[in-house]
């Protein structure tokens, strides 16, 4: 493989060789991977050949789990993979608490690249239920939006995926606009609707996350997927802006929680203060 001084200093880092659990049950199907990268080649070798354990969610015990790997059709050390070994490759994680629980991916390599072909249980299936405790924080409505958006970023349409997240985003601070509405906005209606989504996020930041407001510029990477990047750029970025949005829910959640737990305890002492008053 002809290494050239343009590979060697390349320092890109493709977020799907970060980990073992990121290229084998993250990575979308039909990323590919240039192997004339050296650093990128050298990493899928050692990536393909770890023996040993990760955490992931098991669809089947619904809850996280230890996975150890399985069987692995492929040999040899890095230079005879890299120039002799082409065509199917396949790998398979184990569940640790029922070994009937297995995870299996494919790949396919050529001499030049390499690429995720087929997984199953799918990604949108190891991930969409972990997407299921925001179903109440989000409604029907906007959950469905969230798990299509994740849906088909497994299936490899990166810009499809961004469309959905940038609804579920939007749908957020409509939330906060009509909180402010009905507390008495301290703005006009008009200047609201003409104003830049920044903007709007300053304007109702009072009924929204802490997360969302000091990271709003998430929405200017969904903004710019959706009409500058391409499906590949916005695959990479895919996961990045979930968790963006998963972590603005969790804080929903949180607010919720302790919303729900304040009301109830005023309720429990109220109702033990009439009982001790009345005595």
């Amino acid at each position: 493989m002809a290494n050239s001084e343009e590979n060697s200093t390349d320092t890109r880092v493709d977020p799907y060789l970060e980990s073992v659990k990121a290229f084998h049950l993250e990575m979308p199907l039909y990323h590919i991977f240039d192997l004339s990268i050296d650093a990128d080649a050298r990493k899928i070798h050692e990536l393909l050949h770890y023996d040993g354990t990760l955490d992931a969610y098991c669809i089947w015990c619904e809850k996280e789990s230890v996975f150890d790997t399985g069987d692995h059709l492929y040999t040899g050390a890095y230079y005879e993979w890299l120039l002799k070994e082409f065509g199917f490759i396949r790998n398979s994680y184990r569940c640790s608490r029922d070994r009937n629980h297995e995870y299996f991916v494919y790949y396919l390599k050529t001499k030049d690249h390499f690429q995720k072909i087929g997984q199953w249980p799918s990604v949108a299936d190891f991930q969409i239920p972990q997407a299921g405790k925001y179903r109440k924080i989000l409604g029907e409505e906007q959950y469905k939006e969230f798990t299509r958006g994740i849906g088909l970023s497994a299936h490899g349409v990166g810009i499809g995926a961004f469309v959905y997240l940038r609804r579920v985003f939007e749908n957020l601070i409509e939330e906060a606009h009509q909180k402010a509405k009905a507390e008495g906005k301290a703005f006009l209606e008009e200047e609201y609707l003409k104003a830049r989504m920044d903007e709007k996020i300053g304007m109702v930041k009072a009924h929204l996350p802490e997360f969302l407001v000091e990271n709003r510029s998430l929405y200017a990477i969904l903004s710019k997927g959706i009409h500058d990047l391409s499906e590949d750029e916005c695959l990479q970025y895919f996961e990045t802006v979930k968790i963006g949005i998963e972590q603005i829910l969790d804080e929903k959640i949180i607010a919720k929680e302790k919303a729900d737990k304040a009301a109830a305890a005023r309720a429990a002492i109220q109702k033990a203060h009439g009982k001790i008053s009345g005595a």
